[in-house]
């Protein structure tokens, strides 16, 4: 039902209601409308694949591991995937990671390596022997125990080996010092062994310029 227009001073005033058809029409237009539900998109990383995305507790957002069940932070504006790729390579649960710890590689190593050059052996992944190595290359080269957590080092083993679990340069000063105490008593055997003469050397150049 509608009420026709009344003139008052000459000015003609709207139609003051509308059809109750209409508007109920209207109405449940609009609800749809508001009511209605955006589509989740759908995640397409690749490494979301290996991760759930959660909400904990305090409301943040979280990426759960399909594997080991570890919560990492996710956020789109803060954070970015490459914890995340890191972890996929280093999860000890993560199928693809599994390998028989009795069964080496075959590799030829080149010359200059231990074992020479030609020489066809077996390696597999060891993370002592990969520790003590770079403790011997931080002693050899004079770096600082530092590099170990520099940004460079960590993109070089990334793409290197991502299995090697790189330690703290803390970790590293213990294990320089273990190096250290492990070729003392290699000195002392030797000798104790064999040796009847020992001949020192000194550079006494570096005395004179400190």
């Amino acid at each position: 039902m509608s009420i026709e227009p009344t003139s008052i001073e000459g000015s003609v005033t709207p139609p003051t209601s509308i059809d109750s058809e209409n508007s109920g029409v209207g109405a449940s237009s609009q609800a749809n409308v508001t009511t209605g539900k955006r589509k989740a998109t759908p995640q397409r990383l690749e490494v979301w694949s290996h991760f759930t995305k959660i909400i904990n507790n305090e409301g943040a957002s979280k990426a759960k591991c399909n594997y080991c069940q570890k919560e990492f932070c996710c956020d789109v504006k803060k954070n970015g995937t490459g914890s995340l790729k890191y972890h996929i390579g280093s999860c000890k649960k993560n199928p693809s990671n599994v390998v028989d710890p009795s069964q080496g590689q075959l590799v030829l190593p080149r010359k200059g390596v231990e074992g020479g050059e030609g020489h066809l052996s077996t390696w597999r992944f060891d993370q002592d022997a990969c520790r003590k190595g770079l403790a011997q290359m931080i002693v050899i080269d004079e770096l600082p125990f530092k590099f170990v957590e520099s940004e460079v080092f960590k993109k070089f083993m990334f793409v290197a080996c991502l299995k090697f679990h790189i330690p703290s340069r803390i970790t590293m000063i213990r294990d320089v010092y273990q190096l250290y105490l492990d070729e003392r008593v290699k000195i002392k055997q030797l000798l104790r062994s064999s040796c009847s003469r020992v001949c020192l050397t000194t550079d006494m150049d570096f005395f004179a310029k400190s």
